[in-house]
């Protein structure tokens, strides 16, 4: 093992709150219905961690495929709608894991959240300080998408995602993707047989985002590039993360001791903090600002704010003050930030120069479209 991928693992043994996420896949059946042992074997594990002194958040999928089990196994949104799968299976989960963990005698509590909640920066401080009582009274917070209300535009997309946020959300030292393959392959090992693991991937590493390429399973949202992804997001606050396969036994003891189980992310030497530290784990993002090459140029430098001049398009509709992304020429999110000019009026003023402003809207809104205090290079 190499000192790098040493390093990130001890950072795993060190951490005293990890987020656990456990997909679809590696929690249920081929016809949805939960599997008995996979369930029991992670409340264990879970329970165990948390007699040793560590603080566990788990986030679970499950919800769609267990409604879906339950009502014989037939494919999601065949009969009805996802939203009414998961409220047919998350009383179903949540009593599974309610009787696991009082085998441990170990509490449970049902959080559900949608993007918003986490999106609006007093929501998360509300969410963030509930999380704190639940953990402070040695309860184990199990966390899921509200799917029975969330409409699209308010969803996180698949539980990868929320897990990163919710380890920002804790504060939370490390992430464990539980997932039904072992860790980050250089290819798709059910395809191609020169397929090799990956057992670390450093700071900032694309090539692990292109490995991991855009597929689904039956029953997931996400796929191995949305967990790498997560890993991202969540390393740009500080958090080690590892992907491992959740059907292996006592995989979490394993990886929490150090074993080289799964494949770990390293983050970055530095961490966001604070405001931006939520822009850019939790602030969806609301439009679009695609710039030229010198803007995006100075806006990955980190120091610069951006000018309507290095702006050559805007899509999405956003109100002052929303996240929005900024993209380079090809396409590319670079950055994120708090914009100072409403979607209509960002239209207008694509390229003009600030002093040409106040000559299309009649009076100037502010300098920069987004300064550089609001904003989070990606």
């Amino acid at each position: 093992m190499k000192a790098h991928e040493l390093v990130a693992r001890q950072r795993l043994v060190a951490a005293r709150r990890v987020v656990v996420k456990v997909g679809s896949q590696a929690l249920c059946q081929a016809d949805g219905r939960l599997d008995s042992r996979t369930v029991a074997g992670l409340c264990q594990e879970i329970a165990a961690l948390w007699d040793t002194g560590r603080e566990v958040v788990l986030v679970s999928s499950g919800a769609v495929a267990s409604g879906t089990g339950e009502l014989g196994g037939r494919p999601s949104g065949q009969d009805l709608g996802k939203q009414a799968l998961a409220a047919i299976g998350q009383p179903l989960l949540m009593a599974r894991y309610r009787q696991e963990f009082a085998i441990a005698r170990r509490h449970v509590g049902q959080v559900l959240l949608t993007h918003a909640d986490l999106g609006d920066r007093s929501r998360f401080l509300h969410a963030r300080r509930v999380m704190g009582e639940l953990l402070a009274a040695g309860v184990v917070p199990i966390v899921n998408e509200n799917d029975t209300v969330a409409v699209e535009e308010l969803k996180f997309g698949d539980n990868d995602q929320l897990a990163a946020q919710v380890a920002h959300l804790v504060e939370a030292e490390a992430l464990v993707l539980l997932t039904e393959v072992d860790g980050l392959y250089t290819a798709n090992p059910h395809t191609d047989d020169d397929a090799r693991m990956v057992t670390f991937v450093g700071p900032r590493d694309h090539a692990a985002l292109a490995a991991a390429g855009d597929g689904k399973s039956a029953f997931g949202t996400g796929g191995m590039r949305s967990k790498v992804l997560a890993a991202n997001k969540a390393g740009a606050v500080g958090v080690v993360t590892a992907i491992a396969a959740g059907k292996r036994q006592d995989v979490l003891r394993d990886l929490l001791a150090g074993q080289p189980v799964g494949t770990v992310f390293a983050p970055p030497a530095g961490k966001l903090q604070g405001r931006r530290s939520w822009l850019a784990t939790s602030g969806r993002a609301r439009g679009v600002l695609h710039l030229d090459d010198g803007a995006a140029r100075a806006i990955a430098s980190g120091t610069r704010s951006l000018l309507p001049a290095g702006v050559v398009r805007v899509s999405g509709q956003f109100a002052v003050g929303d996240p929005v992304d900024l993209a380079d020429p090809a396409g590319a999110v670079l950055a994120r930030g708090l914009v100072r000019y409403a979607s209509d009026d960002a239209a207008k003023v694509c390229g003009l120069r600030s002093e040409q402003i106040a000559g299309v809207l009649g009076w100037l809104p502010a300098g920069e479209l987004v300064h550089r205090d609001d904003l989070v290079v990606l």
